[in-house]
């Protein structure tokens, strides 16, 4: 294990480098700490043992920050999509950074829950309950999809003028959100089932496919609406009880956990059982419940990779820093919770401070202009991690992320891109799937 001066100095770089990019819209910090780890390389910019403890650092800062971008830019990656409906309507009151105070709430609970876990319940109830569990994982997939589709309600049936007129009102963005999914599911499973992504991006080959998804689209949105700058209080006042703040943490807790454990299921899917679950009311608690549920599904996840006597490998940053050095001592566990409550201390600080800046001269950095430049660097990030076939896949996962806000429907369909082949490999019948898709 690293001394304990070089611990910290690779775990607070990991923290300020998450902190200085997490606000920005579009980036994501897996994007991200891949392309540091392609263009520069970890063991000649670090020591390989670091790396989980920078990678610790900058995913809390991430879990954080991304409240910025999420609330005052409207972009957001997969676990934050239901975040954006409820932000939006603070952020068009002049309440934004009311907004960020509630999700910093919700995320200094999730931190709690998630060390208090990490030290006393996780290593001797997770192993069991884990394997006795995983053997359904596919069933889980199967009916946690069946219910995405099934919690959606038919709308507008009631505004067409002929009885076919509302009846495709009424179900268009149901089937909106089916065709989305299954255009995903057939475009993850070519880029997982065929060579058309360079074989050097193994670990990055999904990268620019969820940019497009969750980054992109919600991008060119903003270019497209260019959405007015409307002046932001930056006031430290929030309206919610404490009530509202313990079941939304508990809510937020619970689909959180579901997420982090169980592969493929994300933070977007498990918000929404526990969210149904719990019977989530009210903007205050949903915000709440989100900031508990991403910090949970993202550090909990990656945290994982450190438990001694589990040691499981979830999500793309496990699954990257996994390929260069996985940590053997339950000292590196300890030290690994103990820079998760460093970091959560940086980041909050950060996410605060840089929220009441940003309220105050919200108009003044206009969201339109940072979009182009947002959209350029993803564009270059997809290149150098995938050469251009990777930017092909980047505009037409984008293409498919903006079907999904034209049909008006969740943008969460767009998983179908990994559920979708997941499912088919873990039936058996990935070969009878390439061969109906002609391609082999």
């Amino acid at each position: 294990m690293l001394p304990l001066s070089d611990l910290l100095i690779w775990s607070f770089a990991g923290v300020l480098f998450g902190s200085l990019i997490s606000w920005i819209p579009g980036f994501h910090i897996y994007n991200i700490i891949a392309l540091l780890v392609a263009v520069f390389g970890v063991g000649e910019l670090m020591p390989v043992q670091a790396f989980p403890f920078f990678a610790v650092g900058a995913i809390v800062a991430y879990a954080y920050v991304s409240a910025i971008s999420s609330v005052y830019f409207s972009v957001a990656d997969e676990s934050a999509v239901f975040l954006l409906f409820p932000t939006q309507r603070y952020l068009l009151l002049g309440r934004g950074h009311e907004a960020v105070l509630l999700y910093l709430i919700g995320a200094v609970a999730g931190t709690i829950i998630l060390v208090l876990g990490l030290l006393f319940v996780f290593p001797k109830v997770l192993p069991p309950i884990y394997q006795a569990t995983s053997p359904y994982i596919t069933y889980f997939l199967v009916a946690i999809v069946l219910f995405m589709f099934m919690s959606e309600w038919p709308k507008e049936g009631d505004r067409g003028k002929t009885v076919k007129e509302r009846l495709w009102l009424a179900w268009r963005q149901i089937l909106g959100g089916i065709f989305v999914f299954f255009l995903s599911g057939i475009l993850g499973f070519i880029i997982m089932n065929t060579n058309i992504l360079p074989t050097t991006s193994a670990y990055t080959r999904l990268t620019p496919m969820f940019i497009g998804f969750f980054g992109m689209s919600w991008v060119v949105l903003n270019i497209l609406s260019n959405p007015p700058m409307l002046p932001q209080k930056p006031e430290d006042k929030i309206e919610s009880s404490i009530y509202n703040t313990l079941k939304a943490s508990f809510g937020g807790a619970f689909g959180g956990t579901i997420a982090a454990v169980y592969p493929i299921i994300t933070g977007g899917m498990g918000a929404l059982v526990a969210g149904h679950m719990t019977s989530q009311r009210g903007d205050d608690a949903f915000i709440i419940s989100q900031g508990v549920n991403r910090v949970i599904y993202y550090v909990g996840a990656f945290s994982l990779l450190f438990l001694p006597n589990l040691r499981l490998t979830r999500g793309a940053g496990a699954w990257l820093v996994s390929s260069l050095y996985t940590p053997k001592s339950h000292s590196e566990y300890i030290a690994a919770v103990g820079v998760i409550l460093l970091a959560s201390g940086i980041s909050f600080l950060f996410t605060y401070g840089l929220s009441k800046i940003i309220a105050r001269s919200f108009n003044v950095m206009h969201i339109k202009k940072i979009s182009y430049f947002v959209a350029a660097v993803l564009v270059v990030i997809s290149y150098l991690l995938t050469d251009w076939m990777g930017v092909v896949v980047l505009f037409v996962s984008t293409a498919i992320g903006l079907m999904a806000a034209a049909f008006n429907t969740r943008r969460s369909y767009c998983l179908g891109g990994l559920i979708l082949p997941v499912l088919v490999s873990m039936t058996g019948h990935t070969g009878a799937f390439i061969h109906l898709l002609g391609l082999g």
